[in-house]
């Protein structure tokens, strides 16, 4: 028996050294890598939060067969076989490293995807593999439509969704009552809420859920945002950073290609008198996260919300075509007024301005003399609000 899985991972180790990244790469239609170049960056396929950070980055070492994948962010590495993992399930593997299930499906994945088969070909035959065909462009199926059971179960998740602090858990409850704007009617206009334990949902009772639409406003998914998140990130730091053990801020339905979308993005909020008023006067208000867009309402703002603070080209490509055909041609960012946030909206800002785009930056650490440094703005109060606004409109 150990001479026989000797063998096998001896064809394991073959296989790995004969696929090329750019093979992986293509059969999920990700940017291949450049000719002549020793490393690929791409965003991390393990962890969504790694976008939000500016180490989030997974390098591919395309010269090094076993030292493959690092993050910089959520610290998770690995051969190809781990990228496999990711790129298949979008979390890192169970303890860190491949074993039992998980290793065997993602060795079953990479014989799919270089046309190896477990039979061995007969002396003097030459074996044929079959020419690859392009991998499909992802979408978001909504969930009533969805080939997993599973997730059609939770199509109407939000209908279960607590939205008055009395019923909610404590946590829950502490962090919508730490945002006053967050009224029981905006919370169940946007399916936002928090969760009781009734076996329907993988979020359970520590998350406060939020419901995302596609344009169709079609429930694609839905995200929880971890109400421990603030503890486990500090015990994080507390216990050195360790690999693979990076606290998730916000985790989605598996499957779910959150660059497709932009939250509030979708087209039925073009039949309220404030968004088409707001779109109006401002253009189009990107942020990053849902926080902010729900903030942005309560405001009279018309705002969409990237998920993130890095801006996907799918949703560049929304971005323009709803400035156009809403926004007058106009959008305003309001980034995170950090390091991270603000250089990735410099980033999107550039791409906006090559469109055409009339873009205005309606915050950072350094305008309205640094009051916003460090801040969020979902914290903003009206009044700082309406100081931003007097500069947009102008």
């Amino acid at each position: 028996m150990k001479h026989r899985n000797s063998g096998y991972m001896k064809d394991v180790d073959e296989l790995i050294e004969e696929t090329s990244v750019d093979q992986i790469l293509n059969h999920y239609g990700k940017p291949l890598s450049k000719a002549g170049s020793a490393e690929h960056r791409m965003e991390c396929v393990f962890n969504e939060e790694c976008a939000d950070n500016q180490y989030g980055n997974l390098t591919v070492k395309l010269n090094d067969a076993v030292n493959r994948i690092y993050c910089h962010s959520c610290g998770v590495r690995g051969n190809l076989l781990t990228l496999l993992h990711g790129l298949e399930r979008h979390e890192p593997p169970t303890g860190g490293r491949l074993r039992g299930d998980e290793f065997k499906s993602a060795v079953a994945k990479l014989r799919e995807i270089s046309g190896a088969t477990d039979t061995v070909p007969q002396v003097g035959t030459t074996t044929v593999r079959p020419t690859q065909s392009p991998a499909p462009k992802p979408v978001n199926t909504p969930l009533v439509r969805h080939e997993k059971e599973a997730a059609q179960k939770i199509a109407d998740l939000y209908n279960d969704l607590v939205t008055d602090v009395a019923d909610m858990s404590p946590k829950a409850a502490e962090y919508v009552r730490h945002r006053r704007w967050m009224t029981p009617e905006l919370l169940e206009k946007w399916g936002v809420g928090w969760i009781p334990g009734n076996g329907r949902s993988l979020f359970r009772k520590g998350y406060l859920v939020y419901t995302h639409r596609n344009e169709r406003s079609e429930v694609v998914s839905y995200s929880g945002r971890d109400l421990s998140f603030e503890e486990k990130w500090a015990k994080w730091i507390r216990e050195g950073r360790p690999d693979g053990k990076r606290p998730g801020k916000h985790r989605f339905v598996q499957g779910f290609h959150k660059g497709l979308e932009l939250y509030g993005g979708h087209a039925g909020r073009l039949e309220e008198p404030y968004v088409r008023e707001s779109l109006a006067k401002r253009g189009l208000v990107v942020a990053e996260g849902m926080n902010e867009v729900l903030r942005m309402e309560t405001l009279g703002v018309a705002a969409v919300g990237l998920g993130s603070n890095k801006a996907t080209d799918a949703q560049v490509e929304k971005l323009i075509r709803f400035a156009r055909q809403a926004g007058h041609d106009r959008i305003v960012l309001m980034p995170d007024c950090d390091e991270e946030g603000e250089a990735a909206f410099k980033e999107l800002l550039w791409q906006l301005s090559e469109a055409s785009i009339d873009v205005k930056l309606g915050c950072s650490s350094n305008m309205h003399e640094g009051k916003f440094a460090g801040r969020q703005p979902e914290d903003f109060t009206d009044d700082e609000w309406n100081e931003i606004d007097l500069t947009i409109q102008r």
